[in-house]
This record gives structure tokens, sequence and C-alpha cells, in this order.
């Protein structure tokens, strides 16, 4: 959680784009819809950030609708219940808003659900707050909160036993930013990296892309191909930042190497990641029928390059008209399965 003093802005963001709020921020941040965000208190009594993350997902897979790996989640500060904020939201939704952001000029700002600018209430109360286009921001006690309509906002507050609601006039200054969405795939990218940096950021998005197509598709049978880019990845990290990882399991490196793409590099997470996103979740009704050897990235065309092997070569149609269903545009040459961004 960041308290230092007022240097950043804070911005909102609709279906126009983002705008200035006029408040002052710890650093900028843009505020995001809470309708797309499920916030959770969760408990976690784990000593480090590390095996917290590592637990949140077993942590909260039985309370959330969508499978575990087709969603983004994020994991914030302590509420003053002592448990730990989460988030879970669509990982269409994280690229829209990361690139919402680099579209307003702020491509470093955090993504803070809006519902958590507003502050703490006290016990057995919410405070609400009731925005031009008619929807109701509430924050509860434990810390977390929700954005609905009128006619849902009244449904939940009745399951909740009416609790007495504190209007609020506006958004005020942010003194802190209790979770920020930018984690994992979608962190904010860092400067200042050497060449040796660049790489290690590199060879992680490529492990990063084996394991996200592992999890999202269930098409690799390869599975040694993902641990020899696993130790491949720590050893890297050991080397070359050195410090930050001391461990032996690829997925944690995976994340803390992710933590190091800087801003201008040829595969920036505003454009390959939401890509893997996006291509595994078409791909994934195929599990059974496509195996993935190999995979790369063309950072200049921008598409994913997949060496594949279909039990079954009729389904090339199916295969590339779930690629268009999902907005992206897909080709096979020979064994190898192309795929980018629609109008790419």
């Amino acid at each position: 959680m960041l308290a230092s003093p007022a240097s950043g802005a804070a911005w909102g963001c609709d279906a126009g784009g983002c705008r200035p709020l006029g408040l002052d921020a710890p650093r900028d941040v843009l505020l995001v819809p809470s309708e797309d965000v499920l916030l959770l208190p969760v408990a976690l009594p784990l000593p480090s950030p590390a095996k917290r993350l590592a637990a949140l997902p077993f942590a909260i897979e039985d309370r959330i609708a969508e499978r575990i790996d087709m969603v983004h989640l994020a994991l914030g500060g302590q509420t003053t219940g002592g448990e730990w904020l989460a988030a879970v939201v669509a990982p269409e939704a994280m690229a829209r808003w990361v690139a919402m952001a680099e579209d307003a000029g702020v491509p470093d700002a955090a993504l803070l659900p809006d519902t958590l600018a507003l502050p703490v209430p006290e016990t057995g109360r919410w405070n609400v707050l009731r925005d031009p286009g008619g929807r109701i921001l509430v924050r509860q006690p434990d810390g977390a909160g929700f954005a609905a309509g009128e006619p849902l906002f009244l449904a939940l507050w009745a399951a909740a036993g009416r609790p007495e609601c504190d209007e609020q006039a506006g958004f005020g200054p942010i003194a802190s930013i209790l979770l920020d969405l930018r984690q994992g795939v979608f962190a904010r990218p860092r400067q200042g990296l050497s060449a040796t940096g660049r790489r290690v950021a590199l060879v992680a998005a490529a492990g990063l892309l084996a394991h996200g197509a592992i999890a999202a598709a269930d098409t690799l049978a390869l599975k040694s191909i993902v641990a020899k880019r696993g130790a491949e990845l720590t050893s890297q990290l050991a080397t070359t930042a050195p410090g930050r990882y001391t461990g032996t399991d690829p997925r944690e490196a995976a994340m803390v190497a992710a933590e190091l793409i800087p801003a201008g590099t040829t595969a920036p997470p505003g454009s390959f990641l939401p890509l893997l996103t996006r291509s595994s979740a078409a791909l994934a009704p195929f599990g059974s029928t496509l195996t993935i050897r190999s995979m790369a990235f063309d950072a200049v065309r921008q598409r994913l390059q997949l060496d594949v092997e279909l039990a079954d070569p009729a389904a090339r149609g199916s295969v590339l008209k779930a690629l268009g269903s999902a907005g992206l545009q897909g080709r096979f040459e020979g064994a190898t399965l192309i795929i980018a961004g629609g109008g790419a």
C-alpha cells in the first residue's frame, strides 16, 4: 500500500476514454469501473508476498464462477480486519484499461477499482456515492466494495441486512492505493534495465507464453519444454538480477521477471500478453485435438507463431473460425499456426 505524499493525479475511465478528475494521488492512478472487478477479502496467513500470491488462486477458486486460469488475479494490502484484499478481473478488461492509460499519456498509472477511492466506513455502515451516470459505488467495512445500478444495489443492500449508508459528496484526494490491478503479466514496465535485463524479460515472456498456453488451453503435452524454459529463466534471473529471486519455482520466477519488463521493449505487455490471453482462450476447446510443440512471438509483426500438431487435420477450419470469433486473425502455414490481433 502506498502512502507517500501526493505526486500524481487521478483519472477516470469510461467507454469514451480517460479524463482527469482533478484529484491528488500518491502517483498517477486510473480509476476503473468496479462493476468489472470482484473484490474479496482473503485470509492469507503466510509470511511473504510470494507465498501469498502462490496461495491466492487456491484461496478463492471456490468463490468465483470462472475457471481460475481464465481470470487475472491481483493482491492488495491488508484490510482493517487483517485479511488481504484480492481482485478478480477478466484479462480482456485489463488489456483494455492498460491501452486506455497509454492513450491518455499515463502509461505507468496504477489501476484502482473506483469504489476503493471511497473511505472505509465504520463497522455496520456503508459509504456510498452516486455518480452522474446513475451508478452507485459502495465501500464496505471489510475494505472491499462494489458498484451497481440502483435496482441491484437495493437488492444487495437488503440482502446485507439494510446497513446504514453514509452518502459521499464525491471523491476526495486519494491518500493511498490499497490495490493496484497492474500485477503479473500486466505489471507496469520499469525503466533502466540493461540489455541483458531486457533479454531476461523476453525469456520470461517466452516462459509465460508456454505456461499460459498450458493453463488456459491444456494443449501442451510436452511439459519438458516448460521445465527446460523455467530452468533457463531462473538461471538467468540469478545471474542478471541477483537478489530478486532465489527460489527454483519457474512460475514464481516468471512473475518476478514479468515485473522487470521495461517500457519500450519490442514486446510490451500491451501487445504480446493480451494476444496470448485471447489466443489461449480461443484455443481452449481444442485441448484434446491440438498439441503445441513450440511457440514464438514475432515482435516486428506482432503475432504468435505456434508449431502445432492436429489429431484431426479437418479441424483446421474450426480452429481458424474460433480465432475469428475471438477477434483474432489466424492462418496455417504448413504445421505453423500464425495468430495476430484483429486488423493485423
